[in-house]
């Protein structure tokens, strides 16, 4: 009786199992593993365009600095990834992506994240910070930011677009003028630029990141 059985449990699974792993298989292929194939493509993007530089003065730590360069291809993949997140269609994920163009279309801005073991160092918002902020491009050209503001966005948030984001550090959100000259019409970032690098200097150090364009 109980061979019966058994032998009877043996085909039932027998001939049910094809279609419980096809099933499976069609639920990883369009479901876990496509979007966890559109996480990598986007830390892909998310790695071109972030730099880092950290600053010692005798050994001692002054400064660990993330910055992320919001591009047009890094804004496009940033609003794809949040679209995933909030499960925005076509027609709303391009509305964030234009709400998002005035950060490549108007201005240079980046996404800096800073610690320093001395809050009093991390205050480049400040009108009495000791820091001087300033890019500079493959021509040798300079400017000076427009404006440098802590992010408004709730860390939780931050950590999961940028994980460099930790519960120590500050992030700020530092705009430049697109133009170098604005009577000429002088594009700091032009046809021709090979790139452009952050410079924050201060009498405890310096740092330099550079983005290849």
């Amino acid at each position: 009786m109980k061979k019966k059985i058994v032998l009877a449990v043996l085909l039932f699974l027998m001939s049910v199992l094809p279609f419980y792993l096809s099933g499976c298989s069609s639920f990883y292929s369009s479901g876990i593993f496509s979007v966890s194939r559109s996480r990598r493509e986007y830390f892909s993007v998310l790695e071109k365009w972030t730099k880092k530089a950290d600053i010692y003065n005798k050994l001692n730590t002054v400064m660990y600095i993330r910055a992320t360069y919001l591009s047009r291809p890094f804004v496009r993949a940033y609003a794809k990834e949040y679209a995933k997140y909030y499960l925005l269609n076509s027609k709303a994920y391009k509305e964030k992506f234009n709400g998002l163009a005035p950060a490549f279309n108007s201005r240079i801005t980046l996404l800096v994240s800073v610690y320093t073991p001395k809050k009093s160092y991390n205050n480049m918002d400040s009108k009495r910070s000791i820091w001087t902020i300033y890019l500079v491009n493959s021509e040798g050209e300079s400017i000076m930011p427009q404006s440098v503001k802590p992010s408004q966005k709730k860390r939780v948030f931050l950590r999961k677009f940028f994980p460099y984001v930790t519960d120590w550090s500050k992030q700020y959100i530092i705009k430049f003028p697109r133009y170098y000259d604005k009577k000429s019409r002088k594009l700091f970032i032009n046809s021709g630029t090979k790139y452009i690098k952050l410079i924050i200097t201060g009498v405890n150090g310096k740092a330099v990141l550079r983005w290849n364009l």
